[in-house]
């Protein structure tokens, strides 16, 4: 009988250890999605540095491939400046909705990833053939 007694509350303080390392480690990996007007009303709660995504569409005639590439993107309402060194995706440019992945730097999102954003349907080129 005392074994028994013993055995239950081990497991549940177990239980209660393995739920706070599980619930701890979730959370200190939440990556956050925003859109431009949520990232701006928001920016407060994400410090330069603090990783997030940040979703929306490519402002037309906003790409500017210098030394490095910066753009705008916009859900429609807001547009955020965004700056980046990495080489993007083919499908790259103007209003083509893409996730980026990043933290605020000066007022200027700093994108360490580019993902362009499209449903499940792909349409091959004009003049591609099957098999070539």
């Amino acid at each position: 009988m005392r074994n028994k007694l013993f055995v239950f509350p081990a497991l549940g303080v177990i239980g209660v250890i393995a739920a706070f390392l599980i619930g701890g480690g979730l959370t200190s990996n939440t990556v956050y999605y925003l859109f431009p007007d949520e990232a701006i009303a928001q920016q407060g709660s994400f410090p330069d540095g603090r990783v997030f995504r940040l979703g929306g569409r490519v402002v037309p005639g906003s790409v500017d491939a210098s030394a490095e590439i910066t753009f705008e993107v916009t859900d429609g309402g807001a547009s955020i400046n965004v700056v980046t060194n990495r080489t993007p995706p083919q499908l790259f440019g103007d209003d083509v909705p893409v996730l980026l992945e990043g933290s605020w730097e000066d007022g200027t999102f700093r994108a360490t990833q580019i993902i362009i954003r499209h449903d499940e349907q792909y349409i091959a080129p004009d003049g591609y053939e099957e098999g070539q």
